[in-house]
């Protein structure tokens, strides 16, 4: 099926975000963005397709989100790394601090990882010609947390709270959150949730390198890699 100027005009960030099939015709066509330029996705928006791909209400969607967010800040500042199934895993990581020659000062930032569910879905493996890569490098490693459907339903719930998510409401919602952030990243957007953090996507052109070893000459295949840079507020908790 082709679509002419006039039907790629007519589509809208909230149709490629609920409809992942949409979002991989894009791909196809070469579209990285709606308008040629990022946009930032919010939790809001985030959360509204959530709730329309996994068919749960928008409270449901939110009460997932934010369970899943206050699992991993929670472990995080517990120095521990978090595994979100079919998505990535959050580790902390230390540097000393850069403001000064004799400042020892060691801080902490929050890297991620992707799982190869998520990897694929952002054609975030490298193809045919990269020598040096092995696909298989993104493996979902187990965090010290696991943050799967079971343990959603285990976040402490709020007095005044509704009943909390059954575990098979959790995990669509969960699948649903995988599959809108790809969405959302795959078309050139920037995915914010609130004082969490920011995920992007990074594009690596193609190049020629030599290998380390033998000094012959490779093709190294372009890729894109996922970027994620913690909010202000998570930042600090974990210092």
């Amino acid at each position: 099926m082709s679509i002419d100027n006039t039907q790629r005009k007519t589509l809208s960030r909230r149709d490629v975000l609920r409809k992942s099939g949409t979002a991989a015709l894009l791909v196809g066509l070469g579209l990285t963005g709606m308008s040629g330029t990022a946009v930032a996705t919010s939790k809001p928006e985030l959360i509204e397709a959530i709730a329309a791909e996994s068919g749960l209400s928008k409270a449901d969607a939110k009460r997932a989100v934010n369970s899943l967010l206050s699992t991993t800040t929670k472990a995080l500042i517990a120095g521990k790394s978090v595994t979100v199934v079919g998505f990535g895993m959050f580790s902390i990581s230390k540097r000393s601090a850069r403001t000064g020659r004799n400042d020892s000062t060691i801080r902490s930032s929050v890297s991620f990882e992707p799982c190869p569910k998520f990897a694929t879905a952002l054609d975030l493996i490298p193809g045919v010609g990269d020598e040096r890569r092995n696909p298989s490098s993104y493996r979902c490693r187990d965090g010290d947390i696991v943050v799967d459907a079971e343990q959603l339903t285990r976040e402490p719930k709020r007095r005044d709270a509704d009943s909390g998510l059954s575990k098979a409401d959790a995990k669509r919602a969960l699948d649903a959150f995988v599959t809108v952030t790809a969405n959302a990243l795959v078309i050139g957007d920037t995915v914010t949730l609130g004082e969490f953090g920011t995920f992007s996507i990074s594009k690596r052109s193609a190049r020629t390198g030599r290998n380390p070893q033998t000094g012959k000459e490779i093709k190294i295949a372009g890729k894109n890699e996922v970027k994620f840079k913690a909010g202000a507020e998570l930042s600090k908790s974990v210092n």
